[in-house]
């Protein structure tokens, strides 16, 4: 279970796509590696993303990426698999700050896809951090939460894109 984020961040965008139409926990299982690094083309920041089961058959998401001065390997474990709901949680996310201090942090990725009217949805991005007092000031100083909220700006319509396109594959 993920503990309390002490740094959150949140964006939305609208999909031109029903509710109803969109599977999160489908789309994101299948989830290529060269998509999800061109979803940041402005910083580079996402570097790769392998998506496996463990030894139990559990998903795990292993992403490497870069945002505000932080390096860092996600080992994301499911905690809600559902078409309108996918919670991943990395509990000890390895990191390096400006590139060299090491780290471990709890990173938390919630998406969402909630309807807006009969053809519409939108598609929400939260992503949050459990960090000790050391490395949550240090992330005051270097503004992190100006960094997150950048990163997902340029994350999450391109995810939405994503995951609109793997909805209509078939169509």
């Amino acid at each position: 279970m993920a503990k309390r984020d002490n740094l959150k961040s949140t964006t939305s965008v609208i999909v031109d796509l029903p509710a109803n139409k969109l599977d999160l926990a489908d789309w994101i299982v299948h989830f290529p590696n060269d998509e999800y690094v061109a979803c940041t083309p402005a910083t580079g920041a996402h570097k790769q993303m392998y998506v496996y089961r463990d030894g139990d058959g559990d998903w795990v998401f292993r992403n490497d990426e870069s945002c505000g001065g932080f390096v860092m390997t996600q080992l994301y474990r499911a905690e809600i698999m559902e078409p309108n709901h996918v919670f991943l949680v990395s509990p000890r996310t390895k990191g390096r700050f400006l590139g060299f201090v090491p780290m471990t942090f709890q990173i938390t990725w919630n998406i969402k896809v909630e309807p807006r009217d009969d053809n519409r949805s939108t598609f929400i991005c939260t992503v949050g951090a459990r960090l000790n007092l050391l490395y949550f000031l240090a992330g005051l100083l270097i503004r992190l939460s100006y960094w997150t909220e950048a990163h997902l700006e340029e994350e999450t319509p391109r995810f939405a894109d994503s995951a609109a396109r793997w909805a209509t594959r078939d169509d």
